[in-house]
């Protein structure tokens, strides 16, 4: 056969050998990067409490319509079930905040007020779109899909960025809102949630911080945890440092109203119990 012939048949073969091997290569790569992201996700869901319940003694301190005020309280929660925020002022319960999947129940003991409602009437949860099972992620520092009780099976749908020390999970297919999930990539904890509208001209944003990581049952959970809102009308920041967090189950997990409490709008309530020192 004359070599004039045989020589572009053979740098035809070795160039498609080329080709496929890049391919391969590059298709191994991708591979390997899809797995480390999968395990990073992995990785960050399997921080949270294993426990079903988390109580805690906690510090409050809200700053909001120009007031500043600080006391104490507890914050019990039972997975999937309930969140129970009280409120006590010289060793005496003035308020409390407690969320179901069913409904929200807020209470001034001081002027013996109540509102039970639904998320849509508490303003801010309703704008920040935010319903039982994201408040509860919150609260349980984990990472959410709005709509869904948990985030395990749609970990697919966060993408992971670099940011410094830090791995960013966002939701890209929300469709009107923007969720991001800051945590440290040494360790996966999860240190700031942040919810905020995807039109640059709506100011809305609901960021959530976590800081003093302990131990409970296992499993790391923060000591320190601020929620600040913003651009929804009236901005709010409620600061919780908590004191021996546990595992305790032995609490009610349902609030009773008595009969002489009367019935009010949540902005009252909320107003009220800003308003209380």
């Amino acid at each position: 056969m004359n070599i004039l012939k045989i020589l572009p048949l053979a740098a035809l073969l070795l160039s498609a050998c080329h080709t496929t091997k890049n391919i391969q290569n590059t298709t191994e790569h991708t591979k390997a990067i899809d797995n480390a992201e999968a395990a990073y996700k992995r990785k960050v869901v399997q921080n949270a409490q294993t426990a079903n319940y988390l109580t805690s003694r906690v510090k409050v301190n809200i700053n909001a319509a120009g007031k500043n005020i600080s006391c104490n309280g507890r914050l019990n929660m039972k997975r999937n079930d309930v969140i129970q925020l009280s409120l006590s002022f010289l060793g005496f319960e003035v308020g409390r905040l407690e969320f179901t999947p069913q409904n929200v129940l807020l209470i001034d003991r001081i002027n013996k007020q109540y509102c039970r409602g639904n998320y849509n009437e508490v303003r801010f949860l309703q704008q920040a779109n935010i319903d039982f099972y994201s408040l509860q992620a919150i609260f349980w520092n984990e990472i959410f899909v709005p709509g869904q009780h948990n985030a395990n099976n749609s970990l697919n749908r966060f993408h992971l960025s670099s940011a410094g020390d830090h791995t960013l999970l966002s939701l890209p297919d929300a469709p009107k809102l923007d969720y991001q999930f800051l945590t440290q990539t040494s360790t996966a904890l999860l240190d700031r949630i942040t919810v905020q509208s995807k039109q640059a001209e709506q100011k809305g944003q609901l960021v959530c911080k976590y800081a003093s990581f302990v131990n409970v049952g296992g499993k790391p959970f923060p000591k320190a945890i601020t929620l600040n809102i913003t651009g929804l009308g009236k901005d709010a920041q409620l600061d919780i440092q908590l004191t021996g967090p546990n595992n305790n189950s032995d609490w009610e997990t349902r609030t009773t109203v008595k009969d002489t409490y009367k019935q009010r709008s949540a902005d009252d309530i909320l107003g009220r119990l800003i308003q209380m020192n």
